[in-house]
């Protein structure tokens, strides 16, 4: 793959494809050799943190309603309702993303992955950012990086057409 054209939208772009790439060989493996979680918790980087270092304005300011958090793939996560907007939402993602407050829940014996829990970092207290039920975070991830794309698109659209 050569460089990127423009690289806030291409990174998100290909650390989300590098996700469906991975999705698509994922039957290949022994169940024991399938990181998809690991993979997905190292994404969070390019679709979450170096976004809101570049993009701020770009991520999207709604209101996080029962109907985006449905719209979201969000139906049985819990989100901290200190976070009134996604904006909000994903500026805590991020600070607990970059300062390792997270951490990996198993329900039972097995060790699978069933919730995903950010937390502010500890200077700021441990407070409960999100709780993702597992299999809820990469639609959440989808959703916010098909929205932020778009932004950048139309972002640039506008620019062309007052230039």
């Amino acid at each position: 793959m050569g460089n990127y054209k423009n690289i806030e939208h291409d990174f998100i772009d290909r650390t989300m494809k590098l996700i469906a790439q991975y999705e698509s060989v994922l039957h290949k493996y022994k169940f024991e050799e399938q990181y998809n979680y690991t993979l997905l918790l190292n994404c969070l980087l390019g679709v979450i943190v170096l976004p809101k270092e570049r993009l701020y304005s770009h991520i999207p300011n709604h209101r996080m309603t029962k109907v985006l958090k449905a719209e979201m793939g969000l139906n049985e996560s819990n989100i901290n309702t200190d976070y009134k907007t996604l904006r909000d939402l994903i500026h805590a993602l991020r600070n607990s993303i970059a300062h390792y407050s997270f951490e990996i829940i198993s329900e039972t014996n097995d060790y699978l992955i069933n919730r995903i829990v950010f937390r502010t970092p500890q200077d700021s207290g441990f407070e409960l950012i999100a709780d993702f039920k597992s299999t809820e975070l990469l639609p959440f991830l989808r959703y916010y990086a098909d929205w932020i794309k778009s932004n950048l698109i139309e972002d640039r659209r506008r620019r062309i057409r007052v230039s």
